[in-house]
């Protein structure tokens, strides 16, 4: 088979096209690391057989760029951990690939592949998990403070950071809580046309950021609101899917 990655993730996905081309006899064409730039590909070249897709991309879903395909390649999703979205993809029966990937795992994933149910069978498999997420992305974080919880609409978030692993929220109130998720977790759970994930350290939501300025070595510097009290950086590699995230 022919196949593409799409992950936003640079070293992710180069990480797992060397565990393909090792262990599997799949040929990659090619790698991208956002929704425009797979689509920009697709519609210009013949839809390869075997999609590897992320499901959350800094400027849209996986189900985005299925959407505009006129028919289903076959595809397997890859996904950081959150059980809501595993739990998703074992109802609908859709496989997936947990990050960070092994090479077992890959292998039995083409394997099953090659089993896979019709054409007609597997689309409606995708159309109902999109739907199944779809309706997951979370409202409200449940906080503990001292004693006491309290629900933190996600409107009222300005952004997530990460510090000695533990991750926080800060309010539009400038108020940091401790929340019990991890941000990969967290990435998984939010809606990726509101928030992005400018580094390993912080997801970002669009309507606080005040600027954007040029920063050494590609990079982009951040000021955001309420203001953080550290520099907040976009990756290198996070800096392209991160002006499509705006420009989407």
């Amino acid at each position: 088979m022919n196949a593409i990655i799409i992950e936003d993730e640079q070293l992710s996905a180069e990480r797992l096209r060397k565990m393909i081309e090792t262990h599997t006899s799949i040929q990659v064409l090619s790698t991208f690391y956002s929704v425009k730039s797979a689509l920009a590909w697709l519609k210009e070249n013949e839809t390869p057989e075997l999609l590897f897709l992320d499901i959350q991309l800094g400027d849209g879903t996986g189900f985005d760029i299925l959407n505009a395909l006129s028919a289903y390649p076959k595809v397997i999703f890859t996904t950081a951990f959150d059980q809501y979205v595993l739990d998703a993809f074992k109802y609908n029966s859709v496989d997936y690939l947990l990050k960070p990937i092994k090479p077992e795992e890959l292998l039995t994933a083409v394997e099953k592949l090659k089993k896979v149910h019709g054409h007609d069978d597997f689309s409606t498999m995708v159309d109902s998990l999109r739907e199944h997420l779809k309706s997951g992305f979370k409202k409200k974080f449940l906080i503990k403070i001292g004693h006491k919880y309290q629900s933190i609409p996600v409107d009222d978030i300005a952004y997530f950071y990460s510090e000695s692993s533990t991750s926080y929220i800060r309010t539009m109130n400038d108020e940091s809580m401790i929340v019990d998720h991890s941000l990969d977790e967290i990435q998984g759970m939010i809606d990726p046309g509101k928030f992005f994930r400018i580094n390993r350290h912080m997801i970002v939501s669009d309507e606080n950021i005040d600027s954007i300025d040029s920063y050494f070595n590609n990079r982009l510097m951040l000021a955001i609101k309420p203001p953080f009290d550290q520099h907040v950086i976009v990756s290198r590699e996070k800096v392209k899917s991160f002006k499509e995230w705006l420009d989407s």
